[in-house]
């Protein structure tokens, strides 16, 4: 009796092996089948279009800034993030900008920009034209002989530019925009231009 039950349970064990080597062997025939089948990634070293929803740049900007009768020279850095809607070309940004510079030799300016709103682009091949209108807010700070003084202001930025793949996740860009602010209860129409760096993650 104790040998037929050793026989049934040795028996029981090769067969759980026997299965376990089929199920094994069947697995990987799958897995070569579908790696055979499946198409080759692309290496992607100079396109985007893989699909990443964010994208962060930062420039150097000059901005030739309307102070009312004139024009004042201000350098600076432009910021920006934008996140992309699904496979789209559409996005959403969000921007902050500095600008500083000299009016006179006793004199310095200081000008902010900071919104959001849309961009549009399109996301592959090595060059990708894009543009955008952002609705937000303008700080503008400057010395004078009683003491600095600043103001806040409604102020809009619109334009666009070229965004040149280097790699698949880095990106050289060239902008232009309009800037519109309205201190005083006039509105100051402002030309600023930029190129830098973006990356896409």
């Amino acid at each position: 009796m104790r040998k037929i039950i050793a026989l049934c349970a040795a028996a029981l064990i090769f067969a759980g092996i026997a299965a376990a080597q089929d199920n094994t062997t069947a697995t990987v025939a799958t897995v070569s089948t579908d790696s055979a089948s499946a198409p080759a990634a692309p290496s992607g070293k100079i396109s985007s279009e893989s699909g990443y929803p964010w994208q962060v740049g930062a420039n150097f900007t000059y901005q030739r800034f309307d102070i009312g009768g004139g024009n004042t020279n201000l350098y600076g850095i432009h910021t920006s993030v934008t996140r992309w809607l699904g496979d789209s070309m559409f996005g959403i940004e969000g921007t902050a900008t500095a600008s500083f510079g000299d009016l006179t030799p006793l004199r310095k300016e200081q000008v902010v920009f900071y919104g959001g709103g849309a961009h549009v682009g399109k996301r592959s091949g090595r060059f990708q034209p894009w543009g955008h209108i952002l609705v937000g807010g303008a700080h503008d700070r400057f010395s004078q002989a009683v003491g600095p003084a600043s103001f806040n202001a409604l102020a809009i930025m619109g334009g666009g530019g070229v965004d040149i793949q280097w790699r698949s996740h880095i990106a050289w860009r060239v902008q232009a925009d309009y800037l519109g602010t309205r201190f005083g209860s006039v509105w100051q129409n402002s030309i600023t231009t930029g190129v830098g760096i973006l990356f896409d993650f």
